[in-house]
């Protein structure tokens, strides 16, 4: 009996030491492409890339981040005249989006390590995005993936090129999400958009 209740012990011990620290929270959000409806037209707007268009922001302690464009996009990227900067919106624990936007948010639990590193990414990424925003370039979903990678949520790849080719718009990286979300049995919240809109699929 005691080499059963000795061995239990140990057992749990074991499971308890090789626990993932997961004592914060991110949340990735999703905005879906969309377009007017034609009999919508006039009252409608048109956003950037349309049906393939949309949006993906990581938020963490209430702040949303996101990378986007400033001023002229550029088809290519340019190493020396970067149109581009990083954000962060506080949310006050609200949807990052109103209750008409069609979306849907990942929630991610993180250790310590990860928590440090995403902030850590965020204030030199803000004060200086390493990268260009162009159409043929790093765009958000592609800076998203940049981020997920170098905190080990995704598997990191070795260039900014491959990353570029494989997430040129957030549906390839939400699809990618959705599975990830099923395998770690991450929290997904959606978020229904008005009908006077046509939104992207999944």
């Amino acid at each position: 009996m005691k080499k059963i209740l000795l061995t239990t012990f140990l057992l749990l011990t074991i499971c308890l030491c090789g626990q993932t620290d997961t004592s914060h929270i991110i949340k990735v959000h999703f905005l879906y492409g969309s377009k007017p409806l034609k009999k919508y037209k006039g009252t409608e707007m048109k956003y950037f890339g349309g049906i393939h268009g949309g949006h993906v922001t990581i938020e963490v302690d209430s702040v949303d981040y996101g990378f986007a464009p400033t001023g002229r996009v550029h088809i290519l990227s340019h190493k020396r005249n970067c149109h581009s900067q990083f954000s962060g919106k506080h949310t006050h624990n609200q949807p990052p989006y109103p209750k008409d936007y069609k979306v849907v948010s990942f929630t991610i639990p993180i250790s310590e390590e990860q928590y440090n590193q995403l902030n850590k990414i965020h204030v030199d990424y803000l004060s200086k995005p390493p990268y260009d925003y162009a159409f043929f370039g790093m765009r958000c979903s592609a800076a998203t993936v940049d981020i997920l990678e170098q905190i080990g949520i995704l598997k990191r790849k070795k260039r900014n090129s491959k990353i570029v080719r494989t997430n040129f718009y957030p549906k390839k990286l939400r699809k990618r999400m959705f599975k990830l979300a099923e395998k770690r049995k991450y929290t997904v919240i959606r978020q229904d958009g008005r009908t006077s809109r046509k939104w992207e699929s999944d």
